[in-house]
């Protein structure tokens, strides 16, 4: 897999054609039955949490998984980031990471204002970082439809991304609305969850029923034979006022707990009221906590290609493969493979020679050396546990 830039995104130095920048942030026209339209101008929230254990031992608490360069030369939040900045700007955009990030990722993204880099005091899975990524945006512009986003998934087609993400917040400018991307199943994958619509449908936004669990392979098979179903890409673009009303509904003392914070954005007090927000909030997924609860949501299918690159497997399918002699495998760096296959290889500065082994995951950096099997990666959370237990924090 190359690691040269892609090159489907708008040079952040440049102002894309089909923009008037208006107080520094983009308006978007586009054309509908004929006529010039203004699509309206959201706000996009990065979420920008987790270690990326499923990355180790590349990922580091210090250099997590959205720091890395997995999939072209940039890393991936810089990618999210490139993917949504000629649409709103970069002072629509927020940050929200945890841990002692803020310093890697202002060098990453100079072009941010680092006031809208916000580092959660302890990290309390997804739902708390929604609920106080959706209470900032409306600082920035209260009636403005804000998308969340995964820090770390591979879209390689930025622009047709920014065209679906554009529709996204057109339909959530709607009251009641909210809108997922729905990436169509290629295989009967028993990783992701998937998304239920109703029959029907000619192409453009579908009615979404339900949520659903990760499946076992069977269920999974019938999902995709069925056709009905969609992988849930993680991305969600609300209508600001309707997810007011669910969290309030369904997260309550969450909101409560953010509010304080939220409305202390931009003043000196605002890290103290931040640290006392998370200070015993409860941890929670948005996913369980918000969206398999509610009774009906949009999905737009993705017309983009998307991997949420949720571990070294997942890297793999990327990495296409590198012939070498009588056998192959995927992946990055200086490889010698004889009498091998099926082997995913992530090399450093060293010559990794594979002799007759096959289905391993290889992933060689300057101070540890993963060797697994192919289907076991997900064992690496036990790898990290057992550093953890070892004190060797040198290592994580």
């Amino acid at each position: 897999m190359s690691e040269t830039p892609t090159t489907n995104q708008t040079p952040t130095n440049q102002t894309p054609t089909n923009q008037t920048p208006t107080n520094g942030t983009p308006e978007h026209r586009s054309a509908a039955d004929g006529h010039e339209v203004v699509q309206p101008q959201g706000v996009c929230v990065i979420m920008a949490g987790g270690r990326g254990t499923r990355f180790w031992p590349l990922s580091r608490t210090a250099r997590p998984k959205q720091l890395l360069p997995l999939s072209s030369g940039r890393s991936l939040l810089r990618e999210t980031y490139d993917r949504v900045l000629p649409l709103v700007g970069a002072r629509r955009i927020l940050i929200i990471a945890s841990g002692d990030l803020a310093p890697a990722i202002r060098l990453d993204l100079p072009d941010l204002p680092p006031e809208h880099i916000i580092i959660e005091p302890v990290g309390r899975n997804t739902a708390p970082c929604a609920v106080l990524g959706m209470g900032l945006a409306q600082r920035l512009d209260p009636s403005a439809p804000v998308a969340l986003l995964p820090a770390d998934h591979h879209i390689p087609d930025g622009a047709a991304f920014a065209r679906q993400l554009a529709d996204a917040f057109t339909l959530a400018a709607n009251p009641g609305t909210v809108v997922t991307f729905g990436i169509r199943p290629t295989h009967p994958h028993t990783g992701y969850g998937y998304l239920e619509v109703a029959p029907g449908g000619g192409g453009g936004p579908l009615d979404g029923l339900c949520f659903v669990e990760k499946p076992d392979a069977a269920t999974a098979t019938g999902y995709v034979d069925g056709g009905r179903h969609y992988w849930n890409s993680g991305i969600f673009v609300w209508n600001p006022g309707w997810f007011a009303e669910m969290a309030d509904r369904h997260l309550p003392a969450v909101r409560a707990r953010m509010a304080a914070s939220v409305a202390a954005f931009g003043t000196a007090g605002f890290a103290a009221a931040l640290d006392a927000a998370y200070a015993g909030c409860p941890a929670a997924s948005v996913d369980q906590a918000i969206m398999e609860k509610l009774s009906g949501f949009t999905v737009l299918p993705a017309t983009f290609a998307w991997s949420d690159l949720g571990d070294w497997e997942a890297w793999g399918e990327l990495a296409g493969e590198t012939p070498s002699d009588d056998a192959s495998f995927v992946g990055l760096g200086d490889v010698l493979s004889i009498g091998s296959a099926g082997n995913i290889v992530r090399g450093d500065k060293r010559l990794v020679a594979l002799v007759g082994v096959d289905d391993l995951v290889v992933v060689d950096t300057p101070d540890a050396l993963l060797i697994c099997r192919r289907g076991q990666t997900q064992r690496l959370r036990d790898v990290i546990e057992e550093l953890e237990k070892r004190g060797r924090r040198d290592l994580l």
